[in-house]
């Protein structure tokens, strides 16, 4: 959210207010909590791409973070259904690994490809699992999670105050999430490293939240439960050679 935004109202009331008649039955009191930290400050807002130009009504822009939080707690993956990439493979790849690797035929070439964009699904997937994981468990410590992104590079807010960026690899963060705001504490965590294999850093989070049984085991477990129990999170073409197996 630019400083130079400018709303006809700005007042953590007043947009709660709006969330509720907006809402409706979907308004539950983690969205008001977030709500109320995300108006302490302007920088807590996203966009939601309104015109720099023009007074905001807090109405309209309510209608568009209602809709962000509501769509990202929606598509959680224990209920998602996953889509179909509209992303296709650049011809070239194969091109290059056969010309690297010629004994490579192009049915190997071909099931390689389906795998690597499956793999690429995959690991997407894996950052909201985590980010459920945790919406579950810190639930009972006052973490509310700030779904579909509603608090700016924050993704667990307290009623306190109190803010966390949770990131599934110390490689995925980007210049937007990765900057601070003068004036604002918000604990980073990770969860592991990339450049070393099987490094974890669970200890880390516990002492932020003041726990000491949040753990990689517990966390895959979830992931196992959660993917068996919604297979259809994960999106895989009926003819891709992993379902003939």
């Amino acid at each position: 959210m630019k400083d130079s935004y400018k709303f006809d109202a700005f007042d953590s009331e007043s947009a709660v207010q709006c969330a509720k008649e907006i809402a409706g039955k979907q308004f539950t009191d983690e969205m008001a909590i977030v709500i109320s930290i995300a108006f302490k400050d302007k920088r807590n807002l996203p966009s939601l791409r309104f015109s720099e130009d023009s007074v905001v009504p807090l109405k309209d822009y309510m209608v568009k973070w209602v809709s962000a939080y509501l769509g990202g707690f929606n598509n959680r993956p224990s209920v998602r259904t996953g889509n179909k990439s509209n992303t296709f493979s650049d011809p070239i790849v194969k091109i290059i690994l056969q010309a690297r690797l010629p004994k490579v035929k192009d049915d190997l070439a071909n099931q390689l490809e389906g795998g690597h964009a499956l793999m690429m699904t995959v690991e997407n997937l894996v950052g909201d699992l985590l980010e459920e994981y945790l919406s579950e468990k810190l639930k009972v410590n006052g973490w509310c999670c700030c779904w579909g992104s509603t608090i700016d590079a924050v993704d667990f807010c307290k009623a306190d105050g109190s803010l966390i960026q949770i990131k599934n690899s110390d490689n995925s963060e980007n210049s937007s999430s990765s900057r601070v705001r003068a004036g604002t504490t918000i604990e980073k965590w990770f969860r592991r490293k990339s450049t070393k294999e099987n490094t974890f850093f669970w200890d880390n989070l516990n002492t932020m939240v003041k726990r000491n049984d949040l753990t990689e085991d517990d966390f895959r477990a979830f992931v196992k439960a959660t993917v068996k129990k919604n297979p259809d999170c994960l999106f895989v073409d009926k003819e891709h050679s992993l379902n003939k197996l």
